[in-house]
């Protein structure tokens, strides 16, 4: 790109193309309901309907017993004695200056703090929600909304530092007008938590009338969440009617029998045959994954991309995979040993009451030889002392909610090596944390460094792709090549690394685009966005007959700019995923993303109408979401329409006067009506804003760079390498304005560096 050209940058549209079924602030809250009765048919098996749990009991009494010891049957309950676990006598939690009390009337309960507007006012407890190691206590409004209030109470005992009140963001202050706010969309039960703490859970959500008349058949996790409908098991059982499959279930969950073999030189069972039982794994992970559910219509048994978009391992993890973020299990069980070899849940949890099968280290015994293992020839801890539990080493804890801790399910060997390179923590250090990851490293590397393997980890291929450096592309080869790493993390680094668009990691995204896991055929789908049109096309068009939802609909959202090029026979099936696409997100209308994901895809397919339309109804139902604003201020860019497009910039401006994205779309506004004083003036604060941004740092040094402040361009743009290292579009613009000041030592030099880092 000649700099002479350079100003058509500000040509070129600025909205935030959020291409996800729906964006979910995941709540940090535990969720746990109790049973309803009147069973009723699911919609999405017709020829089976709920018929609640304790139809269960009859038969199998053991399990029911087992059951009825567990969280998932604690899961949510109205608000009476039996379950109401916090201090309602009259109590109080003051919260930076605020008073909120707890106390009863009537056998009812009741809370007392502020509203959305910031009034204090009196709030009837609807339900529990949660059993241990916190409760949590949900209000139900009169538009069917049911809130989670952000007061916990602290169920473990006093001497454990319980039996007491406290706020679930501990020390941040969360007050009305904030996102997460108690009455706001991001504490929203009906949409946030009740699928995963209720059984046979619908939404429905009215989107005309902006109400919820939510149902549920059981207001916990009842034995119908995991197995299915049971009406045709219950005819089954009383034989009322011919043979059914999976004894009348749409699935089986009892796990293929797998031989397993004892290693003398390891001291492992290893299986003589890995057989995946992904269909248990994928029931587990509806709520033990962090994920957003996308539709009601889940039957049980199909792939969990049906109705779900997991998340990848990114932010919500360390670089190297390890939890971070409230990330649930699934995505670092994926990573495991335990799951490559067909390990699942149950083999270590007891799956009607939760708790581990055996304690202790005799769990990890139960494959693992405990004379090789449990002796302090391994631990280099004394038996029985807390460093000799396995799980101390190979799961460490994190707190989330506060207080409540959670393993890390990758169940990997603590690496200290690793966290002085990569800087990650460890295990070894979470106990030991008056010493340093020195010295961790120097006892592991002593003990073990002989067994340690001379391939490179994930984390460090996925630390070196981070550094933007000539490593990078090569440890995204390396990573994609080879069969021993999780798919997992391979589906996350085609996400987060897919501008590392070269001929050969081209050809390995379309590979992966054959994969028999749809996760990694959906984030094949979204490293596309990176390649020509014609690629996208011939690689793109045959999954929107994918069997899988989330596929599918990845497949329309890459092919959706490029309608008018696809064959004239494709294109009513390119209308069907598109329209089934538009139906699951005017179904999401109770949050902004069920109006923008709209609006985003009918811009792309050119329907402008409607794209507008729908941008002005997400307006008027949330009028502080800014994106809706950039996005429709752009299009009206697009349409010349211009002071329309300056009108809704000014209107974003009102409600987030520091929003980055406004000021740059405000500053290209100025430069296209020839303003370049006001241009570079809102592109300078966009760039204040958001320094890390690299089209806020590109657009800001183009606009210094035409109006003659060359030098400063030049700074603005290494000064943004050298702080949050190499970028494709940075480079570029460095590029450009070298070569027209002349300075071809280094435009050459930052020619090389951009070839050498992304590959062309």
């Amino acid at each position: 790109m000649a700099i002479k050209n350079t100003l058509s940058f500000f040509r070129k549209p600025v909205g935030i193309a959020l291409l996800v079924f729906t964006t979910i602030v995941i709540l940090s809250v535990i969720i746990t309901i109790k049973r309803l009765q009147s069973p009723h048919k699911s919609q999405s098996n017709a020829s089976a309907a709920y018929v609640g749990s304790i139809n269960c009991q009859g038969c199998h009494e053991k399990e029911y017993a087992l059951y009825k010891t567990s969280d998932h049957f604690h899961a949510m309950d109205s608000a009476l004695p039996r379950s109401v676990r916090g201090n309602f006598n009259n109590s109080f939690f003051v919260y930076y200056g605020d008073t909120s009390f707890f106390y009863q009337r009537g056998g009812k309960y009741f809370v007392r703090t502020k509203d959305s507007t910031g009034i204090k006012k009196e709030f009837p407890i609807s339900f529990t929600f949660g059993w241990r190691p916190l409760q949590q206590y949900l209000v139900k409004f009169n538009d069917g909304r049911i809130q989670a209030l952000p007061f916990c109470w602290d169920t473990r005992p006093k001497e454990e530092g319980g039996q007491r009140w406290f706020h679930i963001y501990g020390n941040e202050k969360i007050f009305s007008g904030d996102e997460l706010f108690w009455t706001g969309i991001n504490q929203n039960w009906n949409f946030m938590c009740a699928d995963c703490h209720t059984t046979d859970y619908k939404k429905n959500f009215d989107a005309f009338a902006n109400s919820f008349n939510s149902s549920w058949n059981e207001s916990n996790v009842s034995c119908e969440s995991c197995h299915g409908p049971a009406s045709l098991h219950l005819q089954w059982a009383n034989r009322k009617t011919g043979d059914y499959a999976n004894k009348g279930f749409n699935l089986s969950l009892a796990a293929k029998p797998m031989q397993w073999t004892s290693t003398n030189s390891k001291g492992t069972l290893l299986p003589n045959e890995i057989i995946s039982h992904d269909t248990l794994i994928e029931t587990c992970a509806r709520c033990h994954a962090r994920a957003s559910r996308f539709t009601d219509d889940y039957v049980h048994g199909q792939s969990l991309l049906q109705s779900h978009l997991p998340a990848t391992v990114n932010s919500n993890y360390h670089v190297d995979g390890q939890i971070k973020d409230e990330a649930y299990e699934y995505g670092s069980y994926l990573q495991s040993k335990m799951y490559s070899k067909g390990v699942t849940c149950i083999n270590c949890h007891d799956a009607h009451s939760l708790q581990i099968k055996v304690q202790g280290n005799a769990l990890c015994g139960s494959c693992h030889a405990p004379e090789t293992f449990d002796v302090p020839a391994h631990t280099f801890h004394q038996v029985n002392s807390t460093g000799s539990q396995c799980v101390n080493c190979h799961m460490h804890v994190t707190n989330y909610m506060q207080i409540d801790q959670r393993r890390d399910h990758s169940i990997r060997i603590p690496r200290p090596d690793l966290s002085l390179n990569l800087n990650t923590p460890n295990a070894c250090n979470q106990c030991h944390s008056n010493k340093s990851a020195q010295w961790a490293a120097d006892n592991l590397l002593k003990w073990y460094g002989h067994k340690l393997t001379k391939e490179k980890t994930y984390g460090e291929l996925l630390y070196a792709m981070s550094k933007l450096n000539k490593e990078s592309e090569p440890s995204l080869h390396e990573l994609l090549n080879s069969k021993i790493y999780p798919a997992i993390i391979k589906a996350s680094a085609i996400e987060q690394y897919s501008f590392f668009s070269t001929q050969r990691t081209l050809i390995q995204i379309q590979n992966y685009l054959q994969s028999n896991d749809p996760f990694i055929r959906v984030n094949a789908l979204k490293a596309l966005a990176n390649y020509p049109t014609e690629t996208v096309l011939s690689s793109a068009d045959a999954l929107l007959n994918d069997p899988v939802t989330s596929v599918r609909f990845e497949a329309m959202l890459r092919l959706a700019p490029f309608t008018q090029q696809l064959r004239e026979e494709r294109k009513p099936v390119f209308e069907k995923v598109l329209n089934e696409y538009i139906s699951i997100q005017h179904a999401l209308t109770h949050r902004p993303e069920g109006f923008l994901n709209q609006g985003i895809v009918f811009g792309m397919t050119g329907r402008s109408n409607e794209a507008e339309s729908i941008y002005l109804s997400g307006i008027q139902r949330f009028p502080k979401f800014v994106l809706f604003y950039i996005n429709l201020a752009d299009l009206y860019r697009s349409q010349n329409r211009e002071s329309k497009a300056k009108e809704f910039i000014g209107k974003g401006l009102l409600f987030e006067p520091k929003n980055a994205d406004l000021h740059y779309a405000l500053g290209l506004w100025f430069i296209r009506q020839n303003d370049k004083i006001q241009g570079v003036d809102e592109l300078r604060q966009a760039f204040t804003l958001h320094p890390s941004n690299p089209s806020a740092a590109y657009g800001y040094a183009v606009a210094l760079f035409s109006t003659g402040r060359q030098l400063e361009a030049i700074n603005i743009l290494e000064t943004y390498i050298s702080k949050n290292g190499n970028n494709a579009v940075i480079l570029d613009g460095l590029i450009s304005i070298c070569q027209d000041q002349k300075l071809h030592e280094k435009a050459n030099r930052f020619s090389m560096l951009r070839k050498e880092v992304f590959g062309y």
